[in-house]
């Protein structure tokens, strides 16, 4: 190889650090402009279109290849969550959540008398790429150990509830393809990966707030009332997240705890549930959902 050769590789090696360099620069700049703002003011309007940046990087970076299955998140690719994290913002991100989610049902008892027509797409990039970010930083062990845990729990016992006593509501979500990248199947997402990381957070933790609000429950209800809009991952997902709730320790010593007398009738029916035949059709899929 010629000397002007390797002149121009190693310049093209220093472009391409120097990119990335600024790329890792302006994703961190964004994160970092994450706070709390009135939802649709100015800057909430803006930090929604940045929330959607940061998903499409955190979905990309969750499929590159890791080490093993068991690599923290520093040991990853994932430079979105880890800045999230570092910053300190994962919190922040649930409070915002929490609240967004909170405005839009007060917003549905006025009947969206303050959503102006451009506020929709705004709140679409927030909650779907906020939704997102959650999603993937809830599948690392090192997220959930700074995660305020009652908060997060109580916030899905809230969505949940909320979709299953408001089916129209649910109903316009599920007819549209970005129906699973709604709080309302993202939220058994959020729990599934919870229980995923029982054994490290430890079942005192999870458990007695899974069982005060009923999350198998809610789980389990609404997936037999959605599944038909549910595709075959988000399905799979959640059958394993209460395969895992099953499993563990609590549950087998306080069933009727978790379950309620109000809800046994769900779990005598569940055979019937075409969903759940359907996933068994697989074997791998089958011994993951056994418990159920």
């Amino acid at each position: 190889m010629s000397r002007s050769s390797d002149y121009s590789t190693k310049n093209d090696l220093d472009s391409l650090e120097g990119l990335s360099a600024k790329l890792a620069a302006d994703l961190r700049r964004h994160i970092r402009c994450i706070a709390n703002f009135p939802v649709l003011s100015d800057s909430w309007c803006d930090m929604a279109d940045t929330l959607g940046r940061i998903a499409t990087v955190s979905d990309a970076e969750a499929k590159l290849p890791k080490e093993s299955e068991n690599a923290t998140l520093w040991e990853t690719e994932e430079a979105a969550l880890r800045y999230v994290l570092e910053d300190g913002k994962l919190n922040l991100c649930l409070r915002n959540m929490v609240e967004y989610k909170q405005f839009e049902r007060d917003q549905l008892s006025t009947n969206n008398s303050g959503i102006r027509p451009e506020h929709v797409s705004k709140m679409d990039k927030f909650e779907m790429g906020l939704g997102v970010v959650l999603r993937n930083a809830w599948t690392h062990v090192e997220a959930i150990q700074t995660t305020d845990i009652p908060l997060l729990i109580g916030y899905c016992e809230e969505v949940l509830k909320f979709g299953l006593e408001n089916k129209e509501f649910v109903q316009k979500r599920a007819n549209d393809d970005t129906f699973g990248r709604r709080q309302e199947i993202l939220t058994m997402h959020y729990i599934a990966g919870l229980i995923q990381q029982v054994d490290e957070v430890g079942e005192d933790r999870l458990m007695p707030l899974f069982k005060e609000k009923k999350l198998f429950s809610l789980m389990l209800t609404f997936m037999n009332m959605w599944s038909e809009a549910m595709d075959e991952k988000n399905l799979q997902v959640a059958a394993e997240g209460l395969s895992l709730i099953i499993e563990t320790e609590d549950f087998a010593t306080f069933k009727e705890e978790h379950v309620g007398d109000d809800d046994r009738d769900i779990l005598v029916s569940l055979d019937d549930e075409e969903w759940l035949e359907d996933l068994c059709d697989d074997d791998k899929a089958r011994r993951k959902v056994r418990p159920l």
